[in-house]
């Protein structure tokens, strides 16, 4: 597997700015929990977008379905992060949630990327 730079940097560019728009929908003045949704949006970007966009695999057909896969999941994670900013973060709830996502999305790229003949 390779990891390609630009798209790298381009990956930390869309999560710096996704996170502080996650943190600007879910600022309250009397608590920090805005604080925990800024990072986990952050991370979640981090992993799946990188996955999708800075993300090479030896096999062509191998690539496009991790691409796809890490798609699906970045959506899947931006739709949780802005429902919780916006609905308001439960604490115990929040990071259970990302947190099994995240698992759920690292354990399928896993078996996809381990895949050598399509």
């Amino acid at each position: 597997m390779k990891i390609k730079s630009f798209p790298s940097v381009l990956t930390l560019i869309v999560a710096a700015v996704l996170a502080w728009l996650a943190y600007d929908i879910a600022y309250d003045s009397e608590s920090n929990l805005d604080v925990f949704v800024a990072i986990g949006t952050a991370l979640s970007v981090i992993i799946t977008l990188g996955g999708a966009m800075a993300c090479q695999l030896n096999n062509q057909k191998v690539t496009i379905n991790f691409k796809v896969w890490s798609s699906m999941m970045f959506v899947i994670m931006l739709i949780t992060n802005f429902c919780f900013a916006e609905f308001g973060v439960k604490m115990p709830w929040y990071p259970v949630v990302i947190t099994c996502l995240l698992i759920v999305y690292l354990g399928f790229a896993r078996t996809i990327a381990g895949i050598s003949k399509v």
